[in-house]
């Protein structure tokens, strides 16, 4: 791994930095695990519940990892995940780890992004973006085949991800500055949609302890705008309507922003009711600036 206070010098010292990962990696998985020194301390856990059923937030050095999946120079947008999906050895039948040589890198695999139209992660998030670019005035990516980039907090698969606890002056705040956002400052010149995207409390809780701006948010709880009506749907336990739960907002950081959704124990983008008060948000920050960006 890197030392800790190494950048990045360009986006092709990143792209050489986890070809030569995986290089170690096909060599000794478990070692090269153990040489990095964020992941290896924060491995996770295993546990059983009450009723006898196995959680586990374990980090697996065997699983293939996923530093990022995208064409890094030609992409639609740039997208904040925590961690990869996970290799058909523990049940996703849809993915085949590729086989890496000297002839087919980790690169040459990640650009061609083959999760994108099997996972239904990915395609929840393909009609959201759509969305987005269609409001923006642009032209729809997936009418041209052009996926996102999606670049990860956590290179190592797991079940299900850890709850990440920041303290101050975390060694885990240094090595994101290093491995993901300053990575984003180089590579959003190449973006066709000038901000990143977020789904999930993860993000906005990282945000919030990793020294970003705040910029507006908007929820069922605070600043609903009067002039929209929020989605409602029925309280399960009293019948009556309830504003959905759903929260929106807009960081900064060195310049770039970045856009968050989420809705508790979801991971999943906002249904199109909520495009209105989504784009509304989108609009006060970015229209101006990427309507002329086509």
């Amino acid at each position: 791994m890197m030392k800790k206070t190494e950048k990045f010098k360009n986006i092709d010292d990143y792209l050489d930095h986890w070809n030569n990962f995986f290089v170690s990696w096909n060599n000794d998985k478990e070692g090269t695990f153990d040489k990095d020194v964020i992941w290896s301390k924060r491995e996770g856990k295993e546990w059983s519940t009450i009723k006898g059923v196995k959680k586990s937030t374990k980090l697996e050095p065997d699983v293939f990892p996923q530093p990022y999946l995208g064409d890094i120079k030609n992409h639609s947008v740039i997208s904040l995940n925590l961690n990869p999906s996970r290799s058909n050895k523990y049940g996703d039948e849809n993915f085949n780890e590729p086989d890496l040589n000297s002839n087919y890198n980790y690169e040459k695999y990640a650009e061609s992004f083959p999760t994108y139209d099997t996972h239904n992660f990915w395609k929840k998030q393909k009609n959201w973006i759509d969305r987005i670019f269609e409001f923006l005035e642009k032209e729809k990516p997936s009418e041209k085949h052009i996926k996102p980039f999606a670049i990860e907090i956590c290179p190592w698969g797991s079940k299900k991800f850890q709850k990440l606890k920041i303290k101050k002056d975390d060694p885990l705040i240094e090595y994101m500055d290093q491995h993901v956002f300053d990575v984003i400052e180089k590579v959003i010149e190449h973006s066709k949609l000038k901000m990143v995207l977020s789904v999930g409390k993860a993000y906005y809780d990282i945000f919030k302890k990793s020294g970003f701006n705040k910029l507006e948010e908007r929820s069922y709880k605070e600043n609903k705008p009067e002039e929209l009506n929020w989605p409602q749907k029925k309280d399960k336990n009293s019948g009556m309507d309830r504003d959905v739960k759903r929260s929106f907002s807009i960081w900064e950081k060195d310049g770039i922003k970045y856009f968050n959704t989420y809705a508790s124990g979801s991971n999943s983008p906002p249904a199109e009711y909520f495009d209105t008060i989504q784009n509304d948000l989108i609009n006060k920050f970015y229209s101006k600036k990427l309507k002329t960006n086509k």
